[in-house]
């Protein structure tokens, strides 16, 4: 019966994570098609963009990624061509692949006790159905495939307890993770720390009896980190210091007129008790961890600090999950005991997960929080247990109202969500999913070689990669002619700006409005509608709109 059980629970997740995967996000995000591009790039050329030979760290925008995600989207680009398509499904298949690993990882967890017998099923259905699994498993996010490789590496230790020789394959996955996403330099040790204290008893008996295969494991795990760790000494970890909590001082001036409303300085002992910079940096902090714990980030706003990373109008989870959050916290401490690995191991990797996050100067993150989807989901299922318990406890009349108002309950907190990401999002997030550059490409390409110039609104969102992405453009030459441009501030984003005759540049339209025989691309801000719709002076080629009716951008030529 499980096993029927759990090939429906694939199939649901699979038809979750795939349906509309190409339009839904709306848009490729600039990362997205940084990712793909750089994929298609190794696949012709052996190179990415800049024409550094197979990289494990690609240089992006002034930021540099770790490029497991790029190598396995490669294969994908080689059979279904460079699309939405070949960019996320590598997301897609690896949020599948972690609906099936979190129920091995159950099994091996609680499979010495009986009482949990059903929590591994009911564990992999909820992660299957997750709404924040879902989010990140339906775009190209680093961290969703960072996360199924963790997985594997629990699953793979779990099993090495039995058998070391499977710990090989585990050092493999977790250091796989280091290459995958920058914040798994944090997030990973966090999780082979808990499993060395959760069974040091076992390690210490796997360390003593296979020497050989844990040096070569740790040898393995050494050699994969090694790109990681020299780029702490090679200038490529410079925006760390950009999302750092601690890069974030109070202003001189602000802490001064503070201090002076109680007639206080720096260096009294009142300033080292109560205002001293560790202190407010600790707040800061806690400040934070509690936020992802919040009914706001969890069940009603999600990551309110960053829309482009959660459901709009929705927490990460759905709102009844409130009952069962509730129901597993109270089942959680009423079985948290040293004997019981697998709820302590649970309860600590819950509290510990949201840290990647809590150290960065976001009040909440969506993306650095992600690895707390799995914790909070055997959370979930827990309580989704207890009430099971406590339902079949009562007579049958009552029991069946109990279990028809949970479903009912459940059903309509569910079809809300997805009435919101898959009828919703697709407008009302659109404009923060950077869309409109395909429809650009789109325009421009077919007569692109009419103009001498085109001129390109410069911004964050860099225009010149969905160039590169939609127009497929070849790689070779491309690499022999990018020009990266410095950013304006330190350790922050830089950009391209020229690509053949298209100039990716600030427009100011009071004085470009007469660069006759230009086209011109920009949002109505910088090219206002009122002053740019003379027939005599402007053509305009098209007006390409959000799905909401917005203007977006508008292509507009200035005639002769």
């Amino acid at each position: 019966m499980k096993k029927y059980l759990l090939i429906g629970i694939i199939i649901i997740a699979t038809v979750l994570r795939l349906w509309h995967l190409n339009i839904n996000p709306p848009s490729l995000t600039p990362d997205e098609a940084a990712l793909g591009y750089n994929a298609y790039s190794i696949l012709k050329t052996g190179r990415d963009e800049y024409g550094t030979f197979m990289p494990i760290i690609f240089k992006s925008f002034g930021d540099y990624k770790p490029g497991f995600y790029i190598y396995t989207t490669v294969p994908f680009v080689a059979v279904f061509g460079l699309n939405e398509w070949s960019v996320r499904l590598p997301s897609a298949v690896a949020g599948i692949l972690a609906v099936f690993l979190l129920y091995k990882i159950m099994q091996l967890l609680f499979e010495k006790n009986e009482t949990f017998s059903s929590l591994p099923i009911i564990s992999t259905f909820l992660l299957a159905i997750s709404p924040w699994h879902i989010y990140f498993s339906r775009g190209a996010w680093e961290i969703n495939l960072s996360l199924t490789l963790t997985l594997l590496g629990i699953f793979f230790f779990l099993k090495s307890l039995k058998d070391s020789k499977f710990l090989f394959f585990s050092a493999l996955s977790f250091a796989l993770t280091l290459i995958t996403y920058q914040g798994a330099k944090l997030s990973t040790a966090i999780v082979i720390l808990l499993l060395g204290i959760m069974f040091w008893k076992e390690s210490f008996s796997l360390i003593t009896k296979h020497i050989k295969t844990v040096s070569l494991s740790i040898v393995l795990l050494l050699l994969i980190s090694t790109p990681i760790i020299f780029s702490f000494f090679g200038g490529q970890t410079g925006r760390l210091a950009v999302f750092s909590v601690f890069s974030y001082r109070r202003p001189t001036q602000s802490l001064t007129a503070f201090l002076n409303q109680s007639s206080e300085k720096v260096g009294d002992v009142s300033y080292y008790l109560f205002h001293s910079e560790a202190l407010n940096f600790g707040r800061g902090i806690m400040g934070r961890w509690f936020n992802h714990f919040s009914g706001k980030f969890l069940f009603f706003e999600g990551d309110w600090e960053n829309p482009k990373q959660t459901t709009p109008y929705h927490g990460v989870l759905t709102i009844a999950d409130i009952f069962l959050f509730i129901s597993g916290l109270y089942f959680l401490a009423k079985n948290l005991t040293l004997k019981n690995k697998g709820i302590l191991f649970v309860f600590l990797w819950l509290i510990l997960a949201p840290l990647p996050a809590v150290l960065s100067r976001d009040q909440v993150h969506a993306v650095r929080s992600f690895n707390m989807v799995i914790p909070l989901t055997i959370l979930l299922a827990l309580g989704l247990f207890h009430f099971i318990e406590l339902f079949n406890s009562f007579k049958k009349g009552i029991k069946a109202t109990c279990y028809v108002l949970l479903v009912t309950c459940y059903s309509l907190s569910y079809i809300y969500f997805l009435d919101l990401y898959f009828v919703h999002l697709p407008v009302h997030n659109a404009q923060v999913w950077d869309y409109g550059y395909k429809q650009i490409v789109q325009d421009v390409a077919p007569i692109q070689n009419n103009y001498a110039k085109i001129r390109v609104q410069q911004s964050y969102a860099q225009p010149y990669i969905f160039f590169l992405f939609y127009e497929k453009y070849d790689p070779a030459t491309y690499q022999k002619k990018a020009a990266y441009v410095e950013g304006e501030y330190k350790n922050d984003v830089g950009k391209i700006e020229h690509l053949d005759n298209l100039c990716f540049c600030p427009i100011d339209w009071s004085v470009n409005r007469g660069d006759t025989d230009t086209l011109f691309v920009a949002d109505e801000l910088h090219m206002p509608t009122s002053d740019s719709n003379d027939p005599n002076l402007f053509n305009v080629l098209d007006t390409i709109k959000y799905p909401n009716g917005f203007t977006a951008f508008r292509v507009v030529e200035v005639k002769k």
